[in-house]
């Protein structure tokens, strides 16, 4: 595994960024700044489309003009030149003198055959299904309620069993998403010491794969919703450990295994209000044995203005489920709630903070 840079590093990198961003957005008119914030979302479609139709796979092996790439994904001459064009505005592909179009290291992430492809992200950060919601958030603010249900006819969760092809690019995103933060999560957190690691909710196990990889002589038991079963099997056969894991159908409310000395909980918490966490926690930590620790991997929100995903993510959550991202005094709160003690926070270089905590009493 390559070295990682420093979280100190990182942060110093991301305040720079944020005030060259801050100091380009002053050096134009307010009402120009403003207009250009509220155009995001076109970048967003833009990159969506590409990865729809598949332009970074036609542009893998060199330069093409418009009308060549056109024929190769089968679609308008015109208005793939004008795609094209928006896109190399971007960065995410480069125009030469001639008038063709290649690949930048942006659009290397839009290819699908690659290790690092973000094409599950993209596509569902842009399908129209996650961004219909967010046109709600109007209406979440004045009410204080999941805009969601207002666009899907029912709550998140229950839609997801609802419509599978949507479930499966939910899932298929967060999996990518795993394996983008685990760099950071490994060179923060040792797992390698422990000999059966409980992931709750954690999808199609991912995340599980990934930690047994790092600790080769424990044992895995992942813990989720029926309809992911048969995923997380194939995934963990895929990567080499169903031998080694228990996948067991259930809800963490009600019940989750009790024979771990690690339980982890990713990116959970953050889809529940506070009473709900209280539960899904409560529930962990009365399975716990003597001696089991917990982590729980979440954006933690900065306590005062400084940038932060977890603010973007926030909204989301609310938009979405009801959920929140939390700042460190609000998780322990939670966490605190039910019965468990922080230990320690770890900051990575990732937007993920590491939380661990131990039972402290009997909720």
């Amino acid at each position: 595994m390559s070295r990682l840079p420093p979280v100190r590093v990182v942060r110093a990198a991301t305040a720079a960024r944020a005030a060259i961003q801050t100091l380009t957005r002053r050096m134009v008119p307010p009402e120009v700044a403003l207009l250009e914030l509220t155009s995001g979302f076109m970048a967003t479609h833009a990159i969506y489309a590409a990865a729809r139709l598949g332009i970074a796979d036609v542009l893998a092996d060199g330069h093409l003009a418009p009308d060549d790439v056109a024929a190769e994904i089968g679609t308008d001459a015109d208005a793939t030149h004008r795609l094209l064009r928006a896109l190399a505005s971007l960065g995410v592909l480069h125009e030469d003198p001639e008038g063709q179009y290649s690949l930048t290291p942006l659009s290397q992430g839009l290819r699908t055959t690659t290790p690092d492809s973000m094409v599950p992200v993209v596509l569902f950060l842009g399908d129209p299904l996650y961004q219909a919601p967010w046109g709600q958030l109007t209406r979440t603010v004045q009410t204080g309620t999941p805009g969601a249900e207002a666009v899907l006819g029912m709550p998140m969760w229950q839609y997801l069993d609802h419509d599978p092809e949507f479930a499966a690019r939910v899932n298929d995103a967060m999996t990518r998403l795993t394996d983008l933060d685990w760099p950071a999560v490994r060179a923060a957190y040792d797992v390698s010491g422990f000999s059966t690691i409980v992931d709750v909710g954690g999808g199609h196990g991912r995340l599980l794969s990934l930690m047994l990889d790092a600790a080769p002589s424990a044992k895995g038991v992942l813990l989720e919703r029926a309809a992911l079963v048969d995923g997380a099997e194939r995934l963990l056969a895929e990567a080499g450990v169903l031998d080694r894991c228990r996948v067991e159908a259930g809800s963490f409310f009600e019940s989750v295994p009790d024979d771990g000395d690690l339980y982890v909980l990713r990116r959970v918490i953050h889809d529940f209000d506070d009473e709900q966490a209280v539960a899904v926690l409560t529930t962990v930590r009365r399975h716990m044995p003597a001696g089991a620790r917990l982590v729980v991997l979440e954006s933690v929100v900065p306590s005062d203005s400084t940038p932060h995903f977890a603010k973007a993510l926030d909204l989301d959550m609310m938009v979405f489920v009801g959920g929140r991202e939390r700042t460190e005094r609000e998780l322990t709160t939670v966490l605190d709630r039910a019965g468990l003690r922080v230990t320690r926070v770890v900051p990575t270089i990732s937007t993920l903070s590491v939380v661990e905590a131990v039972p402290a009493r009997h909720p």
